[in-house]
C-alpha cells in the first residue's frame, strides 16, 4: 500500500462497505446462523482471555448483530438499521451476554444429571397435555424451561463427548410444549449447537423428523383440527355483521397454535439453505429435510384447512421446490414422488 493516508482511508471505507453489504445479505438469508457465528467471533480466541483489545472486526460484528431482524421479508441494512436499538438493549447483545454468563457458570462445574432430571420432568408434564401450557403460572414455567434448556445446550457444547440424551431432550421438550417463545428460543439453541459443535447436527435433524410425525399423530400445529371452518350449509343465514372482537380472539388463538410450528419450519428451511450448495457433503441434512416433506405428504389429509395455514404451507412447498433443484438423476422414482407430493400439498 502507498503511504497516502487519503488512499488508505478510501480503501478501508470501500472494503467496509462491501463487508457490510455481504454480511447484510447473509444475515437476511440465515439470521439465526449469522447470529451464532458472530457470537463465536466474539468468543474467539478464548472466553477467558480478558486481555483482548477492541478492533474493527469486532466492532463490525456488533454492528451487524444489532441490525439482525427476524421476520419474513424484512431486509437487513446495516448502515440504516444498526441504530434502531441501542447496543445494550438489542436481542443480539442480550443473547451474547446470556451466552457468556452461562459459559462462566458452566465453567465452574454443572450437574448434568440434575439438568437431565429437570428437563425430563418438564417433558413428562408436557406430554400429559401436549401443546397446552404447563399447570400453574405458564409464563414462569416457560421461562424455567428456557433457562434449563439454555444451560443444557451450553453443557453439550463444552462436553468432550456428545450427550445424546441431553440433545434429544433439547428437541423434544420445546416441541412437546409447543409454545412460541420456547420454540423460538430452542431454534436459536439448535443453531448455536450446530455452529459450535457440528457433530450434533444430524442428531438434531433426525429427532426433528421423528417429532414431525408425532405432531401429525397428535394433531398439533399445522395438523390441528380445532379451527376447521364450519360448512356453510350447516349454519343458518344471518344478515347481522360479524363480531370483530370474536374474530380477533379466534385469530389470536389460531396464531398461537400455528406460530411454534412455523418457527420449526423456518429453522428447517434455514438449515437446508445453509447446506444446499454442498448437498453430497451434507447428505444427512438433505435426507432429513426430504423425510420431513414425505411425512407431510403422508399426513396431508390431517393438515388444517384454515386460511392462516397458507403461509407455513407455502414455505414447505417452496422448500420442496428448492429440494427438487438439487436434481435426482440417480433416483427418478423419488423425484416423481416428490413432485406428486408437492402438487397435492400445493392444491
Amino acid at each position: 500500500l502507498p503511504d497516502s493516508i487519503t488512499y488508505r482511508k478510501t480503501l478501508f471505507a470501500q472494503f467496509s462497505a462491501c463487508a457490510r453489504r455481504w454480511l447484510g445479505l447473509a444475515a437476511r438469508a440465515a439470521p439465526m446462523e449469522m447470529e451464532a457465528l458472530l457470537q463465536v467471533c466474539f468468543a474467539a480466541p478464548c472466553d477467558d482471555d480478558l486481555s483482548s483489545e477492541p478492533h474493527v472486526g469486532r466492532a463490525l460484528a456488533l454492528e451487524v448483530g444489532n441490525a439482525i431482524r427476524y421476520g419474513p421479508g424484512l431486509p437487513v441494512d446495516v448502515g440504516h438499521q444498526a441504530d434502531a436499538l441501542p447496543p445494550n438493549s438489542s436481542p443480539f447483545t442480550y443473547r451474547l451476554g446470556r451466552r457468556e454468563f452461562l459459559r462462566g457458570r458452566i465453567g465452574r462445574g454443572a450437574d448434568v444429571g440434575a439438568l437431565k432430571q429437570a428437563l425430563s420432568d418438564i417433558y413428562a408434564q408436557a406430554k400429559e397435555r401436549p401443546g397446552q401450557p404447563l399447570p400453574g403460572d405458564s409464563g414462569a414455567a416457560a421461562r424455567a424451561a428456557v433457562d434449563a434448556m439454555s444451560e443444557a445446550a451450553h453443557c453439550v457444547v463444552v462436553a468432550p463427548h456428545v450427550d445424546r440424551e441431553l440433545v434429544r431432550l433439547l428437541v423434544w421438550v420445546p416441541l412437546t410444549l409447543l409454545d412460541e417463545g420456547v420454540v423460538r428460543a430452542a431454534s436459536h439453541m439448535w443453531t448455536a449447537l450446530i455452529v459450535e459443535r457440528s457433530d450434533v447436527e444430524i442428531l438434531i435433524m433426525v429427532e426433528l423428523t421423528i417429532a414431525w410425525t408425532w405432531l401429525a399423530q397428535q394433531h398439533l400445529g399445522l395438523f390441528s383440527r380445532r379451527f376447521e371452518p364450519r360448512s356453510p350449509f350447516a349454519a343458518k343465514m344471518s344478515y347481522t355483521p360479524s363480531d370483530k372482537s370474536a374474530r380477533s380472539r379466534a385469530y389470536a388463538a389460531i396464531s398461537r397454535t400455528l406460530a411454534p410450528h412455523a418457527q420449526v419450519i423456518e429453522f428447517v428451511a434455514q438449515r437446508f439453505d445453509a447446506v444446499r450448495h454442498l448437498p453430497y457433503a451434507n447428505f444427512g441434512v438433505v435426507s432429513a429435510v426430504l423425510r420431513i416433506l414425505q411425512a407431510t405428504f403422508d399426513n396431508a389429509e390431517r393438515i388444517s384447512t384454515n386460511a392462516l395455514v397458507r403461509g407455513p404451507l407455502f414455505t414447505l412447498v417452496h422448500l420442496g421446490f428448492k429440494l427438487l433443484g438439487l436434481g435426482f438423476e440417480s433416483s427418478p422414482i423419488l423425484e416423481s414422488r416428490l413432485r406428486d407430493g408437492l402438487y397435492a400439498l400445493a392444491f
